[in-house]
């Protein structure tokens, strides 16, 4: 790829005010990195850690994605928008109850394990072939089914009432805007995200991560890639010539085509040749005469 760069990973912190996708064409400008992409839409009011994908990385964002995240910012109360957030338009405007932070604890753990959220109308989801927020752009609001998310941290950090500042962190798929929403109803009198900074992705920290600021030319970042197969928190699988054809093919490789297997009970598992080289990620059965893997993402042609 250019400069002869190898895929990997870039931990940027995004400021305030920009899109993911604007984030991701600067550094394309700046670098002059063709292949550069996001792992999940951070909302334009977030800051914090944003992880790119360079090179046949990007046709790995899905497994980024998956990944835990960890979140600090201020919820305001006393309001209720159309967006969850500090920006939408006010629908309501309520009294800021009285809390303290015995109140507010016993509030927060309700919200802990798996939980339901209706996705909001400013989300990427798709309905009938178009993202919500698209929707939401021309003033027209959909049904939304409630999605299982699951919550494993919500803490109060301190008051400075109307404003409460918070840690969340969670899995998959859940709105942070919408927890404080929920929240908000539940504590009676309404609240929305008034700030959000993303701290942690997976075992990734936004301390390792480039200000977008100081990135500024392909020198600027091309000692912080980091390689697809440090990146990624799976087993490795190394196999043996056959089984690397096997692999690289898309077909299955048995059990005597493995070499070394690091152990382990994760579904999904990194595949390297006997040289070490990245071929790309496969799911892993374990049967009676060993274990079996089944490619999911190839990417022979990477040149790691």
């Amino acid at each position: 790829m250019e400069h002869g760069l190898q895929s990997g990973i870039l931990l940027v912190d995004k400021p305030t005010d920009w899109t993911s996708h604007d984030v991701v064409q600067y550094v394309r400008k700046k670098t002059g990195i063709a292949k550069v992409g996001h792992t999940g839409t951070l909302d334009p009011i977030a800051t914090g850690l944003l992880i790119l994908c360079i090179g046949k990385a990007t046709r790995l964002s899905e497994f980024f994605m998956s990944m835990d995240k960890t979140y600090e910012g201020r919820m305001r109360l006393g309001l209720i928008t159309d967006t969850h957030d500090i920006l939408g338009k006010v629908l309501e405007e309520r009294q800021v109850v009285d809390v303290n932070k015995s109140t507010l604890y016993q509030l927060t753990n309700q919200f802990i394990g798996e939980i339901e959220q209706v996705p909001p109308m400013v989300s990427a989801l798709k309905v009938g072939g178009q993202r919500l927020y698209e929707l939401a752009r021309k003033g027209i609001s959909v049904d939304r089914r409630p999605r299982k998310v699951r919550v494993y941290e919500f803490s109060i950090l301190g008051l400075e009432l109307p404003y409460i500042k918070v840690r969340i962190s969670c899995g998959k798929g859940t709105y942070v805007r919408t927890l404080i929403h929920d929240f908000g109803l539940k504590l009676g009198c309404g609240a929305v995200m008034a700030e959000l900074r993303r701290i942690k992705l997976g075992k990734f920290s936004v301390e390792d991560a480039i200000p977008v600021k100081e990135i500024t030319d392909f020198d600027s970042v091309s000692e912080r890639i980091i390689p697809i197969d440090s990146a990624l928190s799976m087993p490795k699988v190394s196999v043996y010539p056959k089984g690397e054809e096997q692999f690289n093919q898309g077909r299955k490789v048995f059990p005597k085509d493995i070499k070394e297997f690091e152990g382990g009970t994760a579904e999904y598992v990194q595949v390297l040749n006997e040289m070490g080289k990245f071929l790309g990620i496969g799911t892993i059965k374990f049967t009676a005469i060993g274990p079996f893997v089944t490619p999911k993402k190839v990417l022979a042609d990477t040149g790691l």
